[in-house]
Protein backbone atom coordinates (compact mmCIF):
# COMPACT_ATOMS: atom_id res chain seq x y z
CA UNK A 1 0.00 0.00 0.00
CA UNK A 2 1.50 3.34 -1.00
CA UNK A 3 2.47 5.68 1.78
CA UNK A 4 2.44 9.46 1.69
CA UNK A 5 6.24 9.42 1.52
CA UNK A 6 6.18 7.21 -1.60
CA UNK A 7 3.56 9.40 -3.24
CA UNK A 8 5.63 12.53 -2.62
CA UNK A 9 8.79 10.91 -3.98
CA UNK A 10 6.96 9.61 -7.05
CA UNK A 11 5.49 13.04 -7.73
CA UNK A 12 8.90 14.69 -7.39
CA UNK A 13 10.38 12.11 -9.77
CA UNK A 14 7.67 12.77 -12.36
CA UNK A 15 8.16 16.52 -12.13
CA UNK A 16 11.96 16.27 -12.30
CA UNK A 17 11.94 14.01 -15.35
CA UNK A 18 9.29 16.13 -17.07
CA UNK A 19 11.17 19.38 -16.54
CA UNK A 20 14.53 17.76 -17.30
CA UNK A 21 13.38 16.32 -20.62
CA UNK A 22 11.82 19.64 -21.55
CA UNK A 23 14.97 21.62 -20.79
CA UNK A 24 17.59 19.23 -22.14
CA UNK A 25 15.75 17.37 -24.92
CA UNK A 26 13.07 19.86 -26.00
CA UNK A 27 10.22 17.43 -25.32
CA UNK A 28 6.85 18.93 -24.45
CA UNK A 29 5.61 18.47 -20.91
CA UNK A 30 2.45 16.67 -21.97
CA UNK A 31 4.33 14.04 -24.01
CA UNK A 32 6.62 13.25 -21.11
CA UNK A 33 3.69 12.97 -18.72
CA UNK A 34 1.87 10.66 -21.15
CA UNK A 35 4.94 8.46 -21.52
CA UNK A 36 5.63 8.23 -17.81
CA UNK A 37 2.01 7.56 -16.87
CA UNK A 38 1.75 4.87 -19.55
CA UNK A 39 4.97 3.29 -18.29
CA UNK A 40 3.65 3.26 -14.72
CA UNK A 41 0.22 1.89 -15.69
CA UNK A 42 1.51 -0.90 -17.92
CA UNK A 43 4.28 -1.75 -15.44
CA UNK A 44 1.67 -2.22 -12.73
CA UNK A 45 -0.42 -4.33 -15.11
CA UNK A 46 2.54 -6.60 -15.86
CA UNK A 47 3.26 -7.20 -12.17
CA UNK A 48 -0.39 -7.32 -11.07
CA UNK A 49 -0.32 -11.09 -10.59
CA UNK A 50 2.19 -10.68 -7.74
CA UNK A 51 -0.53 -9.05 -5.62
CA UNK A 52 -3.03 -11.90 -6.03
CA UNK A 53 -3.82 -13.84 -2.86
CA UNK A 54 -1.10 -16.39 -2.20
CA UNK A 55 1.40 -14.93 -4.67
CA UNK A 56 4.78 -13.21 -4.27
CA UNK A 57 3.70 -9.87 -2.75
CA UNK A 58 0.73 -11.35 -0.89
CA UNK A 59 1.73 -14.77 0.51
CA UNK A 60 -0.80 -14.51 3.36
CA UNK A 61 -3.66 -14.37 0.86
CA UNK A 62 -5.11 -11.06 2.07
CA UNK A 63 -7.87 -9.97 -0.29
CA UNK A 64 -7.56 -6.31 0.74
CA UNK A 65 -4.10 -6.11 -0.84
CA UNK A 66 -5.49 -7.51 -4.09
CA UNK A 67 -8.45 -5.12 -4.16
CA UNK A 68 -6.23 -2.14 -3.33
CA UNK A 69 -3.86 -3.08 -6.14
CA UNK A 70 -6.75 -3.30 -8.60
CA UNK A 71 -8.06 0.10 -7.49
CA UNK A 72 -4.63 1.70 -7.84
CA UNK A 73 -4.26 0.14 -11.29
CA UNK A 74 -7.62 1.60 -12.31
CA UNK A 75 -6.53 5.07 -11.16
CA UNK A 76 -3.23 4.78 -13.05
CA UNK A 77 -5.00 3.81 -16.27
CA UNK A 78 -7.59 6.57 -15.79
CA UNK A 79 -4.80 9.14 -15.51
CA UNK A 80 -3.05 7.71 -18.58
CA UNK A 81 -6.23 7.67 -20.67
CA UNK A 82 -7.11 11.16 -19.45
CA UNK A 83 -3.73 12.50 -20.56
CA UNK A 84 -4.00 10.82 -23.96
CA UNK A 85 -7.49 12.26 -24.48
CA UNK A 86 -6.18 15.66 -23.42
CA UNK A 87 -3.33 15.48 -25.95
CA UNK A 88 -5.67 14.42 -28.74
CA UNK A 89 -8.32 17.03 -27.96
CA UNK A 90 -5.93 19.96 -27.34
CA UNK A 91 -2.87 19.54 -29.58
CA UNK A 92 -1.73 23.08 -28.75
CA UNK A 93 -0.49 21.76 -25.39
CA UNK A 94 2.47 20.31 -27.26
CA UNK A 95 4.05 23.75 -27.56
CA UNK A 96 4.51 24.07 -23.79
CA UNK A 97 7.85 22.96 -22.49
CA UNK A 98 9.42 22.20 -25.85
Amino acid sequence: MPTLKNIIYSTLFFLSVTIGLSVFADIAYIYTLCGLSGWVAFGHLITLDDDMPGEWSNPEGIKTIWRTSLAILAVKFAVFIGLVVLVLSAPTLAKYGA
